[in-house]
């Protein structure tokens, strides 16, 4: 199996173009070699999330590589210090087409991500359309907050699931397939916390999200 490819590294960080298919962390009732197992195998060290993608999402995804540098990170993204661009390809055309969603999220107890009226958290993406591709519409989004699935509920709720993000109302029609939730993270952007270096890291998507 080739190597994780590597976007950025230093002796505190890196980051990683993760592929589809792979949890993270442990999940319950999943059994299995995760991400941060195969990260911690390939590069002979310890590896430590600092925050999340989706099991389907690709793309870029930062790590510490020691517990000083985990908290630094950590504390990073709480106060939104992290810009993360995402590539999605939606079901439909967003309508404005371009805009921000800010809504509170709560987790049902099948594990779904929904708008609620009140209660929750509050969660705010931006989004633009690029293209149309097809019957599907390629966005650039931008998370002002992570919660989880957070652009996925959003999408959904706004009418354009993910392509193949049945889970959230992507129902495939004609001879459409999607083998994955068609969500990929694009580029982040932060300033290390240990210098003043400015950190822009960028994953290639595949040519179904390439803008």
């Amino acid at each position: 199996m080739a190597g994780v490819p590597i976007l950025y590294r230093d002796d505190r960080l890196v980051v990683v173009d993760k592929p589809a298919g792979t949890l993270v962390v442990p999940a319950p009732g999943r059994r299995g070699e995760t991400f941060v197992d195969r990260l911690t195998r390939e590069f002979g060290k310890r590896v430590l999330a600092v925050h999340r993608l989706d099991e389907d999402t690709t793309g870029a995804m930062v790590f510490a590589l020691d517990d000083e540098a985990r908290v630094a990170m950590e504390e990073l993204f709480r106060r939104h210090e992290v810009t993360r661009e995402y590539l999605a390809l939606a079901s439909a055309a967003p309508s404005p087409p371009t805009g921000r969603v800010e809504s509170q999220l709560v987790e049902g107890d099948d594990g779904v991500v929904r708008v609620a009226a009140r209660g929750g958290q509050r969660a705010v993406t931006h989004y633009e359309t690029i293209a149309r591709r097809g019957r599907c519409t390629l966005l650039r989004c931008q998370l002002e907050t992570g919660r989880r699935n957070q652009i996925r509920a959003h999408l959904a709720a706004l009418g354009c699931p993910l392509a193949g993000d049945r889970k959230y109302g992507f129902r495939p029609r004609g001879d459409e397939r999607f083998s994955r939730v068609m969500l990929h993270s694009w580029r982040l952007r932060f300033a290390h916390p240990f210098g003043a270096a400015t950190i822009v890291a960028e994953a290639p998507p595949e040519a179904a999200l390439a803008p």
